[in-house]
């Protein structure tokens, strides 16, 4: 047998698959019709080995009823047995298996009867022996350059199975390599004979190239928005400055790929309705130079946006944004952005303090005050006319970590430039420059960077810059971003600091981190989900035996999107604070005194210190409900993870990955998914440093006294002195060995998260 192809027949072959697959199409043949219409309970398919059920199911027109009607009756779509019978889809199953290249496959049915009337629909298929690619030949393209790369890893491999629907995709991709590289004409004619009772093809590739051609004219055709009278506006951008931004210049070599990525790139600027770059109609391919047509609508140019809500760590917040997408003329994004949080809880405006902001009194000391950001970006289409985008930007802004640090950036500076390597492969390098403070628990200072009185803590929380260079990259091939069924995501990025950079010496670091997800759909209403999450660092001010970043860059796990069995930052080394009734104070003769915790005794505060490694995974099943599929969710998942520092202070720096399972239920609400977990911790509280604060008058302890170090019984107290009304007392050297007690009880053990969006 012996069989010509063209794109016609192509586009033939595309419309006959396109009759199997859609559901929608098919509906109106199995609706129940009838009170005596028999209902299908069970569809099955047997002895497919070359294809999955789910891809079988998709081409034939007989299909169960939902979850919910097969399992409670009562609830969910019911679905009944195709009026005209099962012969279409025994048509369907053939005609698909034999553009796979099954030429002998048979199909029979079976249909039996399920409880009651309801029946249960087999079909039993044989696949048969597949044709085998014998030969392949290919001309044509003698005289093209690069030959090697055209052909690599195409569908049809000699010795693998055959079939029309690989015939016609790789006829579709030679045709589209061939014009990536400047054959605007290249027409591919695939032929094959299929001997079927030796089952094996033979397939021939006849292409005509046409001429290589050069980019000639580019003629810019653009309008702004409609008026009231629906006339077109005179456009707001030039048509030079609309040339410049294509990529590609008169004289260029022509390439499909060259108009693909213009039209992507003036789509990103967001200045346009309408984009269409391509060749122009009267243009002949057969040509060496063809010319290029540019249809454009532009939109508005000045947008206003406003945002306010809540989030469980901000309370209340604000916000606002002022854009013009035509700054200077030259089709620049000028954003000017304002926004505050921490409204309702901040000192001032604390009127939720005891209400729905209630939660962040466990964060009192950084929460109290209103965080802000105040800031201009300006965005540039490209940068010297090449694929880099480049974003200026000038701001201003307080934000804070929950426990952990208070940074406030009084003038900040960045120039970051992206493009995208390939297809769903965007970089970004920038370089930061900060000029700020950064303040953090005085218990953390004292225990981790030995900086315990208020004049050391003054020497690394006073006004510092901070200049980071950074570079990341990242790869999605996810089917979606909200609700992914399949495909992955990896990324990573690299920052660092120094003198060469421009930073305070005390503000050097190197920092690599890392992430990665995988998402598979186990069954339709089922998507297992994987992540794993590293970082680590390098370098910093030397403290206490090792070197330590600035707090803002330290590594913290911990929380709704990490591992949910701990709260948020608190996954790894901890420092404690404790009030007066936890501990007792012993006075010897030497007037030196000692603070010794009561058994028993629960820390009022814990405060996260972070530290320089970092390993989280993730595993979940994403359960759709089988009532509501579309807005409730389950998410059984088990964490596992830990905060490391290296060769800090003994016992911080040896301990096992914590493992926490646990159970989240999403509503899938317009805005994204808002998720409830709760997490089960079976761990131990991790043993560390125990402190007590004094206030500014603290009978017995002094005025503006520093830390009190306290220690569990058994283990050598550290003692201090009360000196003309000043405390005195080596604090770094505090023993890590306070370990508060934890409830045996299960409900306790669990940690409750609220996030927005999804885990990961």
């Amino acid at each position: 047998m012996s069989a010509k192809s063209d794109p016609l027949a192509r586009f033939a072959l595309a419309a006959l698959l396109a009759c199997f697959l859609p559901a929608a199409a098919r509906a109106q043949d199995v609706e129940c019709d009838q009170s005596n219409d028999r209902e299908v309970r069970a569809l099955q398919f047997e002895g497919n080995r070359t294809f999955g059920a789910e891809q079988l199911s998709a081409i034939v027109i007989t299909t169960p009823s939902s979850f919910a009607r097969r399992h409670f009756r009562i609830f969910g779509t019911k679905r009944c047995y195709p009026s005209e019978g099962l012969a279409q889809d025994v048509a369907n199953l053939k005609a698909f298996y034999e553009i796979n290249g099954f030429y002998d496959t048979k199909v029979d049915t079976v249909v039996t009867p399920a409880s009651g009337s309801p029946v249960r629909v087999t079909f039993r298929i044989n696949e048969g022996q597949p044709l085998v690619l014998d030969s392949l030949t290919i001309s044509g393209l003698d005289s093209v350059p690069n030959r090697d790369a055209i052909l690599r890893d195409l569908p049809l491999t000699v010795g693998q199975r055959f079939g029309r629907l690989a015939l016609s995709n790789e006829t579709d991709s030679i045709t589209i390599r061939l014009r990536h590289i400047g054959y605007p004409a290249a027409t591919v004619y695939p032929s094959y004979d299929a001997h079927k009772p030796e089952h094996r093809a033979e397939v021939q590739f006849q292409i005509q190239t046409g001429e290589r051609a050069r980019f000639g004219t580019i003629a810019v055709r653009s309008a702004g928005p409609k008026t009231t009278s629906e006339k077109y506006q005179p456009p707001a951008i030039d048509s030079s400055v609309v040339l410049g931004l294509l990529g590609f210049r008169t004289g260029d070599q022509y390439s499909d790929r060259s108009l693909t990525d213009a039209s992507r790139n003036l789509y990103n600027l967001g200045v346009y309705r309408h984009v269409n770059v391509g060749l122009d109609s009267t243009a002949k391919l057969t040509d060496s130079v063809v010319q290029v047509g540019v249809d454009l609508r532009e939109d508005y140019m000045h947008d206003i946006t406003h945002e306010e809500g809540w989030a469980t760590l901000d309370c209340f917040h604000l916000g606002g944004q002022y854009t013009d997408k035509n700054f200077l003329d030259r089709a620049e994004r000028l954003d000017l952005t304002a926004r505050i949080s921490k409204i309702g809880y901040a000192n001032g405006v604390d009127f939720a303090r005891q209400g729905i902001c209630r939660t962040l009194n466990q964060d009192s000391v950084f929460s109290s005050k209103l965080n802000y950001f105040a800031g201009a970006t300006v965005h540039r289409p490209t940068l010297f006319g090449g694929h880099w985008v480049p974003t200026y930007s000038a701001y201003s802004e307080r934000r804070s970590e929950w426990k952990v640090y208070l940074r406030t950036t009084y003038v900040g500076l960045d120039a970051s430039a992206t493009r995208q390597l390939g297809r769903g492969l965007p970089a970004r390098m920038g370089y930061t420059l900060e000029y700020g403070r950064t303040e953090a628990e005085p218990a953390y200072l004292c225990a981790i960077q030995s900086r315990c009185t208020a004049e050391e803590r003054a020497q690394v929380e006073g006004n510092l810059r901070l200049a980071v260079l950074s570079a990341s990259i990242q790869k999605t091939t996810i089917d979606n971003p909200v609700a992914p069924r399949s495909g992955y995501a990896v990324g990573t990025e690299i920052r660092g600091a120094g003198t060469i950079t421009g930073s305070d010496p005390s503000q050097s670091f190197a920092k690599i981190t890392m992430d990665g997800a995988v998402f598979r759909a186990v069954t339709q209403r089922a998507v297992l989900s994987l992540r794993v999450r590293g970082g680590l660092i390098r370098g910093g001010q030397s403290a206490n035996g090792t070197t330590l970043t600035p707090p803002q860059e330290r590594l913290y796990g911990g929380g709704a999107t990490s591992v949910r069995g701990f709260p948020q930052n608190e996954l790894g080394p901890l420092v404690y604070l404790v009030d007066t009734n936890a501990f007792t104070v012993t006075k010897f003769a030497d007037t030196s005194l000692i603070a010794v915790l009561r058994p028993n005794k629960q820390p009022t505060r814990r405060v996260p210190t972070g530290g320089n490694r970092l390993l989280v995974l993730n595993a979940e099943i994403r359960l759709r409900d089988p009532f509501f599929p579309e807005a409730i969710q389950y998410v059984p998942f088990v964490d596992a993870g830990q905060v490391w520092q290296s060769a800090a202070t003994p016992g911080l720096n040896v301990k096992p990955l914590s493992v926490t399972p646990g159970l989240g239920i999403a509503y899938l609400s317009p805005i994204g998914p808002i998720q409830f977990n709760m997490g089960y911790n079976p761990q131990p509280m991790p043993a560390g440093p125990a402190y007590f604060a004094p206030q500014v008058e603290t009978p017995g302890f002094g005025s503006g006294a520093p830390l009190v170090c306290v220690t569990p019984p058994g283990v050598p107290p550290v003692p201090f002195r009360v000196v003309n009304g000043k405390l005195q007392q080596n604090t770094a050297s505090c023993p890590a060995a306070y370990s508060p007690g934890r409830s045996a009880i299960f409900w306790n053990r669990l940690t409750k998260t609220l996030s927005i969006g999804t885990s990961f």
